[in-house]
């Protein structure tokens, strides 16, 4: 079965995404949609979607899309995405999910009483090296898993989208979602301690932050995040006897395990594509299966992650704009 696959909005992270489904069986290049009919269409024909639209309104209406893709601005995604619930589409909307968990949770709902599959594309959580990596840490080659330091970072504060409120701009919304969804991937969701500090920027959003996350098996994650330069961009879990450690590792295709006596195991997991086509490839597996929600990306996952950046900019102090009651 394929589906016909469609686009909001036709920015950087639109461009990976049209070059993947072009290479998926599971979907047909359908139609994308942009407030700019002009880039909608040569949009459309660079990357060989049938149809294009120069309005949402227009692409929500059209009843042969089957699934719709959202790239938009976070502060955005509520809007667009309840939109699109309401035409009877099935959403694979990018992280976060929406700006706070008060209105994830009404779209989550929402999506079970019209029987659509609504996903957060937080593509780390669909990738091969995940479930080898939880593996690896349940077998405990090098002893149990102690902590976790994990950074994530680069140059990107001068992009609106970062920089301004009104677009839920910061870098905890856009960077520091995946060291925490890294944090919940090898400890879990039961955290018993949160602390944190950042610094702002004149706009009041913040530039950097350390976020500090115990669990309650007595791991600590500690974790950082910055749009104003690059990090490290990897996480290292230290062990009892060793340490794994993950490059890259919100796009990872392995990770390495080392013993204390410097020996290292490789475990190497290539992306078929570009690592965008396993969230594809789940939307529809869920479509097929007749579910509202991916395994790999349930709702109470999205929901969990979001309430804790609610929790750390109320500790903060930052509230954006297009929120309409407090956090």
């Amino acid at each position: 079965m394929s589906f016909n696959f469609a686009i909001v909005t036709a920015g950087n992270i639109a461009t990976k995404m049209a070059e993947t489904v072009n290479k998926l069986d599971c979907v047909n290049c359908y139609a994308v949609a942009a407030r700019d009919g002009q880039r909608a269409e040569a949009f459309a024909k660079q990357h060989g979607f049938s149809h294009w639209y120069d309005s949402y309104d227009a692409l929500f209406a059209d009843p042969n899309v089957d699934i719709v893709y959202i790239g938009s601005p976070h502060s955005h995604h509520y809007a667009q995405v309840k939109q699109a619930i309401l035409a009877k589409k099935h959403v694979l909307c990018e992280k976060p999910m929406t700006v706070n968990a008060k209105q994830a949770q009404e779209l989550f709902a929402l999506a079970k009483e019209n029987n659509v599959v609504l996903v957060e594309a937080t593509w780390t959580r669909f990738m091969p090296f995940v479930a080898a990596l939880q593996q690896v840490l349940a077998q405990q080659p090098v002893g149990k898993p102690l902590s976790m330091v994990c950074s994530f970072g680069f140059a990107v504060s001068g992009r609106p989208r970062m920089a301004k409120p009104e677009l839920a701009g910061g870098a905890l919304l856009d960077l520091g979602i995946y060291p925490l969804t890294m944090a919940a991937l090898v400890f879990g969701n039961d955290i018993t301690e949160m602390t944190s500090i950042c610094t702002k920027t004149e706009a009041g959003v913040d530039a950097q932050h350390s976020i500090s996350l115990k669990f309650a098996g007595g791991q600590i994650a500690t974790l950082y995040s910055n749009m104003e330069c690059t990090l490290e961009n990897s996480a290292t879990i230290h062990c009892e006897h060793g340490f794994i450690h993950v490059p890259l590792f919100w796009q990872s295709q392995g990770f390495t395990v080392h013993t204390e006596n410097g020996e290292t195991t490789e475990y190497n997991f290539p992306h078929k594509i570009s690592g965008y086509e396993y969230e594809v490839e789940s939307i529809c597996k869920a479509i097929e299966s007749g579910k509202t929600e991916c395994p790999e990306m349930p709702h109470s996952d999205t929901l969990h992650i979001l309430s804790l950046m609610d929790a750390l900019r109320k500790q903060w102090n930052i509230q954006y704009p297009c929120e309409t009651e407090s956090i």
